[in-house]
């Protein structure tokens, strides 16, 4: 299916055209097309085609990119619960893009997200919480979202999780601990220091460094699967 016919039958789905109606509706010929159906359900007030009203003005469909306009439909979305959006929306006040840049604000957005189950919010949220950006600096918060971030798939919040057990931030000190979210995220996908992980493994028993690679494939055989780096 090309990229168009599938924009175009995500689009007729979003505005409630049946299987056989939508067979008959003709395929928009451009992005711009398609960009109007969107138009059309989200002025209706579909929150899916809002959301996706607001990622194709982001992306430029029509050209350059619109951020006021992408900011108006997340905003919409996110009103109404769609957590994507509510996510994204925390992203453009984190950056200040398209509107200005608000620590509160997006911290306030990744909240509703990370309340929605959202792990890139989570995760986004307990950086934020860790550096005190838009919050009280909270590093006992910081850990319990890291946590759930590291269930929904996110490997940098393996990597947070596991300097906090080292350090003893906001969770107590706890090497097998740290050792074992450092070989969680070593199995997402990221790189490790070595001399971090020697580190530990001078603290630890071989009984305690076997221990920790067990709970590590325990926990990873568990939780979804990894994530990219957040944006």
């Amino acid at each position: 299916m090309n990229r168009v016919a599938f924009w175009a039958g995500l689009v007729a789905a979003l505005i409630g055209i049946s299987t056989a109606a939508a067979a008959e509706v003709p395929v928009p010929q451009n992005f711009g097309q398609a960009m109007s159906w969107y138009e059309r359900a989200a002025e209706a007030g579909n929150v899916e085609a809002q959301f996706y009203l607001g990622v194709m003005y982001e992306a430029g469909v029509r050209g350059n990119n619109d951020m006021a306009s992408a900011t108006k439909w997340y905003r919409k979305a996110a009103e109404q619960g769609h957590v994507q959006a509510q996510t994204r929306l925390g992203v453009l006040y984190y950056q200040g893009r398209g509107v200005p840049a608000d620590f509160a604000e997006a911290a306030r957005w990744y909240a509703k997200a990370a309340d929605g189950g959202s792990p890139r919010a989570q995760y986004n949220l307990a950086l934020m919480y860790e550096r005190g950006q838009g919050v009280p600096a909270n590093a006992a918060m910081a850990a319990s979202l890291y946590e759930k971030a590291s269930d929904g798939g996110t490997a940098q919040a393996r990597l947070s999780l596991a300097t906090l057990y080292a350090r003893g931030e906001g969770v107590k000190r706890d090497p097998q601990r740290a050792l074992m979210w450092l070989n969680m995220a070593a199995a997402s996908g990221l790189r490790v220091s070595d001399a971090v992980r020697q580190g530990l493994l001078d603290e630890l028993s071989p009984a305690q460094e076997a221990e920790a690679k067990r709970l590590a494939d325990e926990r990873l055989a568990k939780s979804a699967d990894p994530q990219r780096p957040n944006s």
